[in-house]
């Protein structure tokens, strides 16, 4: 893989697991305030672990997608095509977490088929702020 693909899979990789992240922190957040009681000392620090590791690795995932499936730049593609890889690559990920917890396997592929559907829709978000990005930094440059 040349420098620029790379370059390209990290920083695709990193923003996608930020918009993750940011989507995670929202999440429990909300549950520590409506339902404290629901959340169980250490949870916290397992949530961190496990569901930023998979934030990470979806990203990455999706932006490996990106370079050798994809055409022209990864903004330059529709919503759709950039959700279903969104959707794809969470659920390749999940395939490392299936066998986590004592829940069954079961109920970690039905935990698995929403984080992948939670994937297509951070992938929706990632879009919107990259494109937002590029329009800021091209007027920026513009005006410069």
């Amino acid at each position: 893989m040349e420098t620029k693909a790379l370059r390209q899979v990290l920083v695709i990789g990193l923003s996608w697991a930020l918009v993750w992240a940011v989507f995670w922190t929202i999440a429990s957040t909300a549950i520590a305030m409506l339902d404290p009681d629901s959340i169980d000392p250490g949870e916290p620090v397992m949530m961190v672990a496990i569901l930023g590791s998979m934030g990470v690795f979806s990203g990455i995932a999706f932006s490996l997608l990106l370079v050798f499936w994809g055409r022209g730049t990864p903004t330059d593609l529709s919503v759709g095509r950039v959700a279903v890889r969104g959707l794809l690559s969470s659920a390749i990920v999940q395939v490392g977490y299936l066998n986590h917890g004592d829940l069954g396997l079961m109920a970690n592929i039905k935990e698995a088929l929403l984080l992948a559907a939670l994937g297509g829709v951070v992938t929706m978000v990632w879009l919107a702020v990259a494109r937002a990005w590029l329009r800021w930094r091209s007027s920026k440059r513009a005006s410069a």
